[in-house]
């Protein structure tokens, strides 16, 4: 089963203006979409590993072409897409999905995980209630929607969720801090820690709960339960501030004093790294409203900031090269780019904007590797794909460029640049403008009459009159 975020307090956010408590219990084989047995629990794939992201998709889109009426089909492609990062893609296909079967629980589920990862949380909340109602057995759904509702400040209709879970699953982890942390809100400290307990009892190697656990037993004066709970929370994420911090309140509440003066120090500077982070967080939200508002400058100015907070900001970094590209100053923008990557080595868009640097600086073998880093961490990434088949393409690898311009388009059917190219790439073979060529080329302009201006002239002319002829393989569009 999916890993739901931890159960933590999240100050100030409010999901849903109304929520009303209800209850869907789902009776004695009953029977859902996915024809659940009496007692059997949902708990479905809501999450693909990256090495698997181009499978899913082919074996989705294969499903579709199968069975174009399979609701199931265009779910299983959301889960991937939105795996692959690609939100707005699975955005379109969920919407598919819920158009054919209006009661497939499992697509409201990644509606609202999809909502949640653009920040929409009112419609992800209002997304996972009909995941619930649709299918009363599913864990993922009523896992997030409590998650919501407690977030929003509803802890009773919260509580009759969690509660609904454990009759599902006696040993959930989730549901038991979650109880725990509702039962704090509401001051009853022994209740807390009880759940808590339960949480750690369940999944020890929980750092929340753990956190969450130590917490109370600081506020029932219990040091040493404390001191244990925080040390193994810190096992699990050595810098965390607030369990260090909590480990050496309860080691000076122990009488070892020269063990919590140092743990003190060094929950201090995890904290002043936290407020940088938080600072700089600021700063580069502030960038990108400049950015989108067409303010180059400005952005870049923030981004700046905000590496002063954090020189080693890998998001700052990235976004101050794509804004410096933005404004032609490219050896610099490479430079950010090469930090980015520096400072955080699994960071997928960075290798790619790197890749698209050097590329255009004709750097092919530093380009390529690049790209093929960007595709080695998420395979399910469409743009990656096409900048290593113009690469490729540059440098007379032509199969090998072929290869990867199919595999964008088996990823993403849709793109418009994909069947450009490898159109492009076909034409510049020893048969010319074969009707595959022409047939690729001809769907690329279609899907965006914007490339019809990247068209070699003799290939224009050829298109136009039916003739047969060649171009050199990638355009510099």
């Amino acid at each position: 089963m999916q890993v739901v975020r931890p159960w933590r307090w999240i100050a100030g956010v409010a999901v849903a203006s109304v929520c009303l408590c209800l209850t869907y219990r789902a009776a004695s084989g009953q029977v859902t979409e996915l024809q659940h047995q009496a007692g059997q629990i949902t708990e479905g794939i809501t999450q693909v590993a990256p090495a698997d992201v181009p499978a899913a998709i082919t074996a989705a889109r294969k499903l579709i072409h199968d069975q174009p009426d399979s609701a199931q089909g265009y779910l299983d492609l959301a889960v991937a897409l939105r795996s692959s990062a690609d939100l707005d893609g699975a955005g379109d296909a969920v919407n598919r999905a819920l158009a054919l079967d209006p009661t497939l629980s499992g697509a409201w589920l990644q509606r609202g995980l999809i909502a949640v990862g653009k920040q929409n949380l009112q419609t992800a909340t209002s997304d996972f209630q009909k995941a619930v109602q649709y299918d009363p057995k599913s864990l993922p759904a009523r896992l997030e929607f409590a998650d919501m509702l407690f977030r929003n400040g509803s802890f009773a209709c919260a509580q009759s969720d969690l509660e609904e879970i454990l009759h599902l699953d006696p040993q959930n982890p989730y549901a038991f801090d979650g109880l725990g942390l509702i039962a704090l809100e509401g001051g009853d400290m022994q209740k807390a820690a009880d759940n808590f307990r339960k949480a750690v009892a369940s999944r020890p190697n929980y750092p929340e709960a753990l956190e969450n656990l130590g917490d109370v037993l600081l506020r029932l004066h219990d040091w040493a339960g404390a001191r244990q709970a925080f040390t193994q929370a810190l096992e699990q994420k050595p810098d965390n501030a607030m369990a260090t911090y909590g480990l050496a309140k309860s080691l000076r509440q122990s009488g070892d004093a020269k063990t919590a003066d140092s743990t003190f120090a060094k929950a201090r500077a995890l904290m002043q790294r936290d407020v940088s982070e938080t600072r700089a967080n600021g700063e580069t939200n502030r960038g990108l409203k400049l950015w989108y508002a067409g303010d180059l400058a400005g952005a870049a100015e923030a981004f700046r900031s905000a590496l002063a907070l954090d020189p080693t900001y890998a998001e700052a970094h990235n976004n101050l090269g794509g804004v410096l590209w933005q404004l032609h100053q490219t050896d610099q923008a490479t430079q950010e780019f090469m930090a980015a990557v520096r400072y955080r080595p699994d960071f997928v868009k960075a290798h790619n904007n790197l890749g698209e640097a050097l590329l255009s600086q004709g750097k092919l073998t530093d380009a390529v590797q690049q790209f093929k880093a960007a595709i080695a961490l998420r395979p399910g990434f469409v743009t990656p794909h096409l900048n290593l088949g113009t690469a490729l393409a540059r440098q007379g690898k032509l199969t090998d460029a072929e290869a990867e311009f199919r595999e964008a388009l088996i990823l993403a059917p849709d793109s418009a640049m994909a069947h450009f190219e490898l159109g492009l790439l076909l034409a510049s073979g020893s048969k010319g403008l074969t009707p595959q060529a022409r047939s690729e080329i001809a769907e690329g302009m279609r899907l965006d009459p914007r490339l019809s201006a990247s068209l070699p002239q003799v290939l224009a002319k050829a298109m136009a009159t039916g003739a047969n002829t060649s171009a050199k393989p990638s355009s510099e569009h």
